[in-house]
């Protein structure tokens, strides 16, 4: 199954697609981010694919083919790529033009040779976010009605006017999975769209007890926080991936911080402390991120 995504958050927009799927997902990359080999190993270890555009060197005519072959290994073996169709990331909530991969996908996939490839799906896919811009935001991820070959009336001969009408249609069916605010919007008018389409994603239900549990969660939390969210803005400044690289820096090295936290005051004063310390702070986090009253 070929999941043609929406992109507005970057990396972040994987991890949801990946977090509500109960099988892996290997996701189509801007292949520039691998171009340092510690770098790329990572990434290919957490199932992302280089992808790469022949308008950026002639050298990669030939590594677009080996990306699209490697989509179709996963593809014939009943497993889940994410592609995302924009082929650029904006934070901003309204679908942009169409590129053409995910059209080429298809299109090889359903008239080439290989016949487990030809009842491939392709799934209009949308994430929408609440903000672009750090925690306490809310999430819906939509899944639209699925395009199949038999869909497309154009015939396979007229190849690019094959694949406009396809984008045609996803791009109608992916319009469908998402809020689009228009650019020219106010603030105003942004907010109360906004508001109006995460209500049915209403905030946890919360008390006094939980709030209040909630503030102090935040502040045994907020040095650590601060301390990411400023290197993070100084490192991301001027591009898109701030949430991404926020939200990978505490994945990966949150749970070190604090196991070498314990560990030390383990150390100093005895086991049960350091326990204690390893289990509440992110306990603490987690409910200053839920329970914010």
């Amino acid at each position: 199954m070929l999941l043609a995504s929406s992109h507005s958050g970057s990396f972040f927009d994987a991890v949801v697609i990946g977090s509500v799927l109960s099988q892996p997902i290997h996701t189509l990359t801007r292949g520039d981010v691998f171009r340092k080999a510690a770098v790329a190993k990572w990434l290919r270890r957490i199932k992302l694919i280089p992808v790469f555009r022949g308008s950026e060197g002639r050298e990669n005519v030939r590594q677009i083919d080996s990306t699209m072959q490697e989509c179709f290994s996963i593809l014939r073996n009943n497993g889940l790529v994410v592609i995302f169709s924009e082929g650029i990331c904006v934070n901003e909530w309204r679908l942009r033009p169409l590129g053409k991969g995910t059209a080429r996908m298809a299109y090889q996939a359903w008239y080439g040779s290989d016949p487990q490839l030809q009842n491939l799906t392709v799934v209009p896919t949308g994430v929408n976010y609440e903000h672009f811009r750090g925690a306490d935001k809310r999430v819906i991820l939509h899944f639209g009605e699925p395009i199949r070959a038999s869909e497309i009336k154009t015939n396979a001969s007229e190849y690019e006017k094959w694949l406009r009408e396809f984008n045609a249609l996803l791009t109608e069916r992916m319009g469908q999975t998402l809020l689009e605010i228009p650019r020219e919007a106010s603030d105003h008018d942004t907010e109360a769209q906004r508001n109006a389409y995460f209500a049915a994603c209403p905030p946890p239900k919360t008390n006094a007890l939980l709030n209040l549990l909630g503030q102090i969660g935040r502040g045994i939390n907020r040095p650590i926080y601060r301390f990411y969210a400023q290197k993070t803005a100084a490192r991301t400044k001027g591009t898109v991936f701030y949430d991404s690289v926020l939200f990978g820096l505490l994945m990966y090295t949150y749970p070190v911080l604090i196991g070498l936290l314990a560990l030390i005051i383990g150390g100093f004063t005895n086991a049960l402390a350091g326990l204690a310390v390893f289990v509440g702070f992110p306990l603490a986090g987690w409910l200053g991120n839920r329970y914010r009253g």
